[in-house]
């Protein structure tokens, strides 16, 4: 295949990485697999333009792209409804596409395993049209993530105490979000802490990923908003990764899902960034829209 590869030096690994030593080093591994392979090394504000740029450009398979879940989020949605393939190197702190997919989370390890791998679909979701890799959240969770953009951290651990030490934080003032939602499955309006909407289940994994990523669903989670102590275990089965274990979250499994916001000044997260208010939201599940470079022993096809 011919290869381009786009490596984000301000991802968390590559921070501590010779990044000419590993470029040359992906090169060969490429190369000797029987590859094309090419690569630029850029910083993190040139990467959104520079995974634009290559995506519309021709004579090309795939993009090799290295850095943390923001960076391939970026690249994922760029390539999303293409026929270009996406291989992930995990230079960031919790690599959860990379988990979802099956790659090692050792960088070289990673390089070796797309350069034998094989190409798969997976499924993207969209939010008013914005494809997303993780999920969309409202109150508690994206609260939690602007209280965690405060704090520093470098590593996956770093960044799980800072997620500790945000909830704390969050949890001094619960939101309350005026809501109606509708689906094929169900409808209703309320009051709510935490409005999340996953790209397919998280079942147990401690890192919040999925590991049905060809599972062709919205997992659409809600949080009433009632006593603290309900709120605080909900936080509590969060960091244990165990949020489907918590009585007090209701799960339904939709294709497409229709949010309103009543409320305004609701904190709000896609992908683990906060963004803009969305008032109202029209979240969509794409089956196996996006191909990926996946192990060559991956049940995933």
């Amino acid at each position: 295949m011919r290869l381009k590869g786009i490596f984000n030096r301000d991802g968390g690994t590559f921070k501590t990485t010779d990044m000419d030593a590993f470029s040359d080093l992906a090169a060969n591994i490429f190369r000797d697999a029987g590859h094309e392979f090419e690569c630029a090394v850029v910083g993190g504000r040139e990467i959104a333009d520079v995974i634009k740029k290559t995506v519309e450009a021709e004579g090309f398979d795939g993009m090799i792209v290295g850095g943390g879940d923001g960076s391939i989020s970026l690249a994922a949605g760029s390539m999303y409804g293409t026929d270009k393939l996406l291989g992930v190197i995990p230079a960031g702190t919790m690599n959860l596409f990379a988990r979802s997919l099956g790659l090692p989370l050792d960088i070289e390890e990673a390089l070796k395993t797309l350069a034998g791998g094989k190409p798969a679909r997976v499924d993207v979701p969209t939010m008013n049209g914005r494809p997303f890799i993780h999920q969309f959240s409202a109150g508690l969770h994206a609260t939690m993530i602007r209280n965690r953009e405060k704090l520093d951290y470098d590593s996956r651990f770093g960044k799980i105490s800072a997620s500790t030490r945000a909830w704390v934080d969050t949890l001094r003032t619960i939101p309350e979000i005026s809501l109606g939602y509708e689906c094929a499955e169900a409808s209703g309006e309320g009051r709510f802490a935490l409005v999340g909407v996953a790209n397919n289940r998280i079942h147990g994994n401690a890192s919040l990923f999925t590991d049905r990523p060809q599972g062709g669903m919205l997992a659409f989670y809600l949080l009433k908003a009632e006593e603290f102590d309900s709120v605080l275990g909900f936080a509590l089965s969060y960091l244990a990764g165990r949020i489907e274990d918590s009585e007090n979250v209701t799960v339904i499994e939709t294709e497409r899902l229709t949010l309103d916001f009543h409320s305004t000044g609701i904190d709000q997260s896609l992908d683990g960034d906060p963004i803009e208010e969305v008032r109202h939201a029209v979240l969509e599940q794409h089956p196996r829209s996006l191909p990926v470079i996946v192990p060559a022993d991956s049940r995933l096809d």
